[in-house]
């Protein structure tokens, strides 16, 4: 499989992806090796945790270049992302001792009897996981199976597969046993391949399409599932809100990581009191955003790489649909003398609900200062996020539903 920086289109890195016997092959390893990690004491298993902090520290510079280079986020958002999954590690430490101590339900000296809860390990966790945040996202699921005594199956998603291959690296350089922590690469056929494994619980972070096959994968054989799937996040903005600060937070919230998180503003529903301030408020600060910033040191750089397949198997070529996304990106991205900021705005009429592109709908919140009511609703100027002024940043929109993660 290669690995392509979406900035260049180079070839970053060629790697084996897993293969059917590859995958049972580390199932077994993985199967063998979970009993004796489970009964090393919590504070070796927590030493090698604070060895993998650690090194995230002294190692940061690199990790984050590489983290640019593979999935496209400015460099300033890299360093970020790992400076965050620091204080991820300090609660895991700190809360591993309450989360598996013992819980006395009943003790009853007259009776000589004592009921308690005892927390084990469930043994081998499946974990595929995210391109948006491959340290928050992962670190969520392996940082607290290990130090609870779990083997885990790592499979990074194909877009972030050299960060993949540097966090088991670090783990195994942390004292990680080598079987207990295995990252297997390749893209939806070996997370099929996972699945197919007798794994004892499975933690998927995506799209919700995907996680609903995941479900299905494993449904049959009532294995423990956690999944974490993208969502439709809208933000209200009230009459009496501050415009100035609320137009920058909504920015942020749609820009950021290049609009790739779980939790970006897709859809805004404004006052439409305040309608007019806030449009030119918005539209100011997204102007101030820096487009292709992947070096930059700005505060806030943009960078386009949601319109190109920079992972894949073989030679194959992008096909023609990314390409013409790329090329609409491009064309949005132009300067010129006047583009639109938003896909809007409309009117929301009467009815339950505000009708909006997607497939979710979500009603306008209780108590929100109405201009006025139609049939009892409270109407809202609201509009999708989707292009950009004169070329300043990257869609927040386009076609990055299909790859987003959370987190």
């Amino acid at each position: 499989m290669r690995v392509i920086d979406p900035a260049s289109g180079n070839t970053l890195a060629e790697v084996a992806e897993a293969d059917a016997r590859a995958v049972a092959d580390a199932f077994q390893r993985a199967r063998r090796a979970q009993p004796a990690w489970a009964t090393t004491p919590l504070e070796v298993r927590r030493d090698a945790v604070r060895r993998f902090r650690a090194l995230v520290v002294e190692r940061t510079e690199g990790l984050a270049e590489t983290l640019t280079r593979e999935v496209g986020k400015p460099i300033t958002q890299s360093r970020s992302e790992l400076a965050g999954l620091l204080g991820r590690i300090d609660f895991f430490l700190d809360e591993v001792d309450r989360a598996v101590a013992d819980r006395v339900v009943l003790a009853s000296a007259a009776d000589r009897l004592e009921e308690r809860i005892r927390w084990e390990p469930l043994g081998v966790v499946a974990n595929i996981s995210a391109w948006n945040y491959p340290w928050y996202v992962g670190g969520n699921v392996f940082l607290p199976a290990l130090l609870t005594g779990n083997a885990i199956l790592y499979k990074p998603s194909e877009y972030a597969t050299l960060t993949g291959l540097a966090i088991v690296r670090l783990l195994h350089e942390s004292g990680i046993p080598r079987d207990v922590f295995q990252t297997l690469v390749g893209g939806a056929e070996v997370g099929a391949l996972l699945l197919a494994q007798p794994v004892d619980m499975v933690c998927f972070t995506g799209s919700h399409a995907t996680g609903v096959r995941v479900a299905a994968a494993v449904a049959s054989r009532l294995v423990k599932m956690q999944l974490e799937l993208g969502g439709k996040d809208p933000v209200y903005v009230c009459e009496d809100a501050d415009v100035a600060t609320a137009a920058a937070s909504v920015a942020d919230g749609a820009f950021y990581n290049t609009g790739q998180s779980c939790c970006a503003v897709e859809r805004v529903y404004v006052h439409e009191r305040i309608w007019s301030r806030f449009l030119d408020a918005f539209v100011d600060v997204v102007r101030g955003y820096v487009v292709g910033g992947r070096r930059a040191h700005e505060r806030h750089p943009v960078w386009p790489h949601c319109f190109r397949v920079h992972a894949r198997s073989g030679p194959r070529r992008a096909p023609p649909r990314s390409a013409r996304r790329r090329h609409r990106l491009l064309e949005l991205l132009r300067p010129r003398e006047s583009a639109s900021a938003v896909d809007g705005p409309r009117r929301l009429g009467p009815g339950p609900h505000a009708r909006a592109r997607g497939r979710h709908d979500v009603p306008p919140p209780e108590g929100l200062p109405p201009a006025r009511r139609l049939n009892g609703r409270a109407t809202l100027v609201f509009w999708e996020v989707r292009c950009v002024p004169r070329g300043s940043a990257a869609a927040a929109r386009c076609d990055c539903s299909r790859r987003r993660g959370s987190g």
